[in-house]
């Protein structure tokens, strides 16, 4: 029995092992987390809840859901990074727990798929590496389950209630990251005679009804905060966010390099390891068409064409949708102990990856990220090999597959993290360049920053209360410094920009990403007469 309980519930243990080592092994990750703490960090500091800044100027791109949730976490805790960073990820676990929920209710008699499903979502590696991030996707996969959790109810016995989680889905979805949550959420609604065994109380036209009334209440939820964030923001921010989020993107749906079947070419990457596994696709192939089936597919089939034909495509687009491909996978691998077994597979895959790692730091490319590589310690590949020889020798006590290929993949995520605790810190710490950011502003100084399109990022790193001024050009740089010696700069230069300019003693300099931070007054730099600043 204790055995059994350790099963079912180990899985939380691998998630806060994996969390603990990304919060304190990785910094902030440009562009995007450290863009999303300076906006919560602005509308923190500035007291400016309705509507969110970033380097003073209003931030229409994302919802505020998020970022009130952080403020949360900082009036709990104090300003920090820690409880920012939670944040997210807590919507990660959340998830899992409303996929096994749904799963009980889709599958009832079906104790084993519960039991695996946890580790199949930990187990892929796309879901693991993303679920630490700070970005909106995890809430868009919780609020989805808890769409469709609300769909199920209400096609079953609780009408009322199920409506309502729908409707707060809707809302909640819309606030976490504008309309896209439809994307996930409305297909299974719209598709119900299909994959439902029964007709719902009353007549489909009343079940259709009341799916528009459910979304109309959640779109009234969210334009309870979109309405006076408008009026607030100004007629540009006004468009921003009713216009910019949803039809102009569908206006360019096809405004893109990437190809209408971009996804389906990566999904060996997302689906990594349970796509390279022969059981786990003959399961699918002889999957019934059972309400349940049909109910996955009613949300994977319409949401990875509305994807595909959206402009933008980014691959963690797709994360909401993994809960939903995740019990498919789980339905066609249960029974028996050979399912889904890639353990023989897996070590051969492990045994590459060490092989890659070990010689990556090795390899002379150029250009792009590849200077980040020479920051790889060759010692790297070690985990994953002693990772692949203990499955080879079958170490791992659990005879159940998924569970020991899960708990493989996630120790070497763990062990990577902390591997890479120094070169990440190395390349993307901005702990030293906001305390000089900090006490510039403090003593009453301007900052200027080039190139222009870094103003969004070092706000939280450098509890800033004065926008920085941006500057698109070396030329423009060298003006501003001319007619502002008393004040600072804050430069990202690569190796080729960096050697036409002269700085004083007292500047900081570290590496970042593939480039260099220099923070430095304007009278310390010295500006070569080069077509860079001419």
């Amino acid at each position: 029995m204790l055995q059994n309980r350790v099963i079912t519930h180990g899985w939380i243990a691998l998630w806060l092992a994996l969390l603990v080592a990304a919060l304190f092994c990785r910094p902030p990750l440009p562009i995007d987390e450290t863009r999303y703490l300076s906006v919560a960090w602005e509308m923190w500091q500035s007291r400016q809840w309705l509507v969110p800044h970033i380097n003073g100027l209003p931030y229409s791109h994302k919802p505020p859901l998020l970022f009130w949730l952080i403020q949360a976490g900082w009036g709990i805790f104090g300003v920090n990074a820690w409880s920012a960073r939670l944040t997210a990820p807590l919507f990660g676990l959340f998830s899992i727990v409303l996929a096994v929920h749904l799963a009980r209710l889709l599958w009832p008699d079906r104790p084993q798929l519960h039991q695996n499903l946890p580790y199949l979502l930990l187990g892929t590696c796309f879901w693991s590496v993303y679920s630490t991030l700070t970005l909106f996707d995890m809430l868009l996969a919780c609020f989805s389950l808890v769409a469709w959790i609300g769909l199920f109810l209400a096609q079953a016995t609780r009408r009322r209630w199920g409506w309502g989680l729908y409707a707060a889905a809707v809302g909640l979805g819309i606030l976490a990251k504008g309309p896209i949550i439809l994307v996930y959420i409305v297909p299974p609604a719209l598709l119900a005679p299909w994959w439902t065994s029964k007709t719902p109380s009353g007549s489909w036209r009343r079940w259709y009804g009341e799916f528009t009334l459910a979304v109309a209440a959640g779109a009234a939820l969210a334009l309870a905060w979109a309405i006076p964030a408008a009026r607030a923001g100004g007629e540009q921010y006004a468009h921003a966010i009713f216009l910019g989020q949803t039809t102009g993107r569908m206006v360019h749906a096809f405004a893109h390099q990437r190809p209408f079947y971009w996804y389906l070419l990566l999904a060996p990457l997302l689906f990594f390891p349970w796509s390279f596994s022969r059981p786990i696709w003959s399961g699918l192939r002889r999957l019934p068409l059972s309400p349940a089936v049909r109910f996955c597919l009613s949300i994977l089939a319409p949401g990875v064409v509305a994807l595909s034909a959206i402009s933008g495509k980014q691959i963690h687009y797709l994360l909401p949708l993994l809960p939903a491909a995740a019990l498919l996978i789980a339905r066609a691998s249960e029974g028996g102990e050979g399912k889904a077994d890639i353990t023989r597979v897996l070590p051969l895959m492990l045994m590459l990856l060490a092989l890659l790692l070990s010689i990556a730091p090795m390899l002379p490319l150029k250009g792009g990220d590849s200077e980040m590589l020479a920051y790889l310690p060759p010692w790297l590949g070690m985990g994953p090999l002693i990772v692949a020889m203990t499955l080879f020798f079958d170490k791992l006590k659990t005879k159940n597959p998924i569970i020991r290929t899960a708990t493989a993949l996630l120790l070497v995520l763990i062990f990577l993290h902390l591997a890479l605790a120094r070169p990440l810190h190395r390349l993307y710490d901005t702990t030293i360049i906001g305390q000089s950011l900090q006490q510039a502003q403090a003593a009453g100084k301007k900052i200027a920053i080039f190139p222009a399109r870094l103003s969004d990022q070092f706000q939280f790193a450098g509890r800033l209360t004065v926008p920085l001024v941006p500057q698109q050009t070396l030329k423009e740089v060298a003006l501003w410094s001319v007619q502002h010696q008393s004040h600072n700069v804050l430069f990202f230069l690569n190796s080729e920009e960096y050697s036409h300019l002269i700085f004083n003693e007292g500047c900081v300099v570290q590496p970042y990403k593939n480039k260099r931070l220099i923070f430095s007054s304007a009278k310390g730099v010295s500006f070569a007469s080069t077509p860079l600043v001419q």
